[in-house]
């Protein structure tokens, strides 16, 4: 009885390791086949982005605005702050005094005759004094003072227009109303008046003559 169990046993055993061979072998090819099922990874891209620069906030500027220069204005006649040719350059005319009458138009010289403005066909003021009784413009129709007139208004009186004439020897502009005669002293201001033969004379307060000599005291 033993002796015909050992083969029965043996059969028995070569099954036994079959099955676990065959049972590693299945086992094995599971692994296997599920490696080469899965998808292979996929590789990523590296994506290199440029790097962005902040944008620069505007910031207020520092630089401050140069200031509007004022526009200057032109006297249109002379009082007491104002200042005649302060720039030392060539006048057609000097400025009529604050506070007398506007140059006259041509019709109102033909009409009434100049005033101490000047105006009219004789525009130009070449010389003007203030003496103790009298104000005097000797006004020329043009700044070359080659035909003038005398133009003179008493304290307290009319103004007087009369042709004038330059005489050399007294350094003065004078001209003659009838038996009347006036006498503007171009080197200091004096008006002297000569009434029938009696000559009478104004110191000059304030004097000025258009080719910019000095005022006087």
């Amino acid at each position: 009885m033993s002796e015909s169990a050992t083969p029965r046993n043996r059969s028995v055993l070569i099954v036994v390791v079959l099955l676990v061979v065959g049972a590693i072998a299945l086992a094995w090819w599971q692994l296997g086949g599920d490696d080469e099922a899965e998808p292979l990874a996929t590789p990523s891209r590296a994506t290199t982005t440029a790097p962005t620069s902040p944008t620069p906030t505007p910031t207020a500027s520092s630089t401050t605005p140069a200031p509007t220069p004022e526009p200057t204005t032109t006297a249109s006649c002379e009082g007491p702050d104002t200042v005649f040719n302060e720039e030392g350059v060539e006048q057609d005319s000097l400025l009529p005094d604050c506070g007398v009458a506007v140059p006259v138009t041509v019709p109102e010289q033909q009409t009434s005759g100049l005033g101490l403005a000047c105006g009219g066909s004789y525009p130009v003021i070449l010389y003007k004094t203030t003496t103790s009784g009298a104000k005097t413009s000797i006004c020329g129709r043009d700044s070359s003072g080659s035909d003038f007139r005398v133009v003179t208004k008493p304290d307290g009186g009319a103004v007087v227009d009369l042709k004038g004439r330059y005489e050399s020897s007294l350094d003065a502009f004078v001209a003659k109303d009838g038996d009347t005669s006036y006498a503007v002293l171009a080197y200091d201001g004096t008006l002297e008046v000569t009434k029938n033969g009696k000559k009478s004379s104004q110191k000059a307060s304030d004097w000025i003559s258009l080719d910019n000599e000095p005022d006087g005291e």
